[in-house]
């Protein structure tokens, strides 16, 4: 059984240094618009599935990361399903700010929403450095994975801080087996 959140601890790497990926590799992995509408672009169905929506409490990398003193934050987890099919495993860390909860963050209690229908429609967003991270077969995601009845492999993701007024929230998102990316 799965554990939420699943750490996503490994090395993360800036685009700068990460020169070994196949041309579909880095299109979808340096995507700078919404990856939800490219999946849906791909697909004839989208969906979202929640794994986990809870508070937890941040890291110091994590504080550092998302440059706040804030010590907590809701933790999404999600699947990105293409015709039905697991295609990103996707978790964002949502500073829990009581002004933001005091206005109805539309980031908060989104459901099955995806969070890049949001995000992608407000002209205010900056997405600051992506960067990019394996995951290997021994890797905690990898328990997902066999859950998911996909093979295990060494995995392709990335990650980015955006801002949206001043906000910032982590978005981490990583490709599972038979996802567009390794075509």
């Amino acid at each position: 059984m799965t554990t939420f959140p699943i750490s996503l601890s490994v090395d993360w790497s800036p685009a700068s240094q990460v020169s070994d990926l196949s041309n579909s590799e880095h299109d979808w992995l340096f995507e700078s618009h919404s990856l939800t509408a490219k999946l849906k672009s791909h697909s004839q169905s989208f969906s979202v599935k929640v794994l986990s929506e809870q508070v937890f409490d941040l890291s110091i990398q994590q504080q550092k990361l998302l440059n706040c003193t804030l010590t907590s934050a809701l933790n999404r987890e999600v699947l990105l399903l293409c015709d039905d099919k697991p295609m990103v495993y996707a978790q964002s860390w949502l500073p829990d700010n009581l002004l933001l909860k005091q206005s109805k963050n539309p980031l908060h209690n989104m459901g099955e929403r995806p969070l890049g229908d949001v995000i992608f429609q407000d002209p205010e967003l900056v997405r600051k450095n992506i960067e990019i991270a394996r995951f290997n077969s021994i890797h905690p995601l990898q328990q997902l994975v066999s859950q998911l009845n996909l093979p295990k492999q060494t995995l392709l993701g990335r990650r980015s801080v955006f801002s949206l007024q001043s906000y910032n929230f982590l978005v981490c998102e990583v490709f599972l087996p038979g996802a567009y990316l390794y075509s």
